[in-house]
């Protein structure tokens, strides 16, 4: 029962509609088919650009936070091994030139560590501030067991500098490398959820754009149907009349009645033969 209520609602809204597009102007008529163009094509364009701006700044973000985190943790990884490699090579030097080089590459690459970390910190939001916080905290643990180390290197206690290189350093060279890991994991997994959401926010776009488009076809079918139809009905009629009258017949009444050119036309045709 609700269903037929709603559909003789609908019909008279339609019924309604057609009789106010029937009693205006032509001119207005072919306004209504471009309004309905425009419209669409409006319609379109700014969910168009609203889509590519929300898929932009997923993209955005993917490349400005996501991925330089991965690129640092992935940098900050390589100089800890380096500065590993670089403290053996101090202490296992076998001459002064060799020694000199190690420390000079050591602290390069400690000046490195020391900038990667500034980098990161400055890319993170507060989600990730833990994993910042604690390479921070083992980083400058591990300088200062590096700094403990190389002063008994000085001193020619080799034996207990290696020592901490083999113990202490081990332990936080191993942490910080899983930090490292975290970091990375943390920002894969987020550049993963961005990527994807990107994703299913254009294929979201893809089937909204062919809704609106199919709307946007079907509702310009339906006026220009109407618009066309109440155009030709009129003059097929008032054309038929015509050519009665022409031929002798003043009996001709022609039953189109509206506000329009064409109505106005048919009434004055009415009035000169009756």
């Amino acid at each position: 029962m609700l269903k037929i209520y709603t559909l003789e609602i609908t019909q008279k809204g339609i019924r309604s509609m057609i009789n106010i597009i029937r009693n205006l102007k032509i001119r207005l008529k072919l306004y209504i088919l471009i309004g309905v163009a425009l419209a669409g094509m409006l319609m379109i364009g700014g969910m168009s650009f609203n889509l590519m701006g929300q898929m932009n700044e997923m993209t955005l973000d993917i490349s400005t936070s996501w991925l330089p985190s991965i690129d640092t943790a992935r940098n900050m990884s390589t100089a800890i091994s380096n500065i590993r490699l670089n403290e053996l090579g101090y202490l296992t030097a076998v001459s002064e030139d060799v020694k000199v080089s190690s420390l000079q590459y050591l602290q390069k690459e400690k000046e490195e560590m020391d900038a990667l970390l500034a980098a990161y910190g400055e890319m993170i939001d507060e989600e990730e501030r833990a994993f910042y916080d604690n390479a921070m905290n083992l980083w400058s643990q591990y300088n200062e067991a590096d700094e403990e180390m190389m002063a008994l290197a000085g001193q020619g206690l080799i034996e207990e500098a290696r020592a901490i290189l083999e113990g202490e350093c081990v332990d936080l060279y191993n942490s910080l490398n899983s930090s490292f890991d975290d970091i990375i994991t943390y920002n894969s997994e987020g550049s993963d959820d961005a990527a994807e959401e990107s994703a299913s926010l254009y294929r979201t776009a893809v089937y909204l754009m062919a809704a609106i488009v199919l709307a946007v076809i079907l509702v310009g079918v339906f006026f220009s149907f109407v618009v066309i139809r109440l155009i030709k009905m009129p003059i097929s009629e008032i054309e038929s009349a015509a050519v009665k009258i022409a031929e002798g017949d003043l009996d001709v009444v022609i039953s189109y009645t509206s506000k329009d050119e064409l109505g106005v036309l048919a009434a004055r045709v009415n009035k000169l033969i009756h």
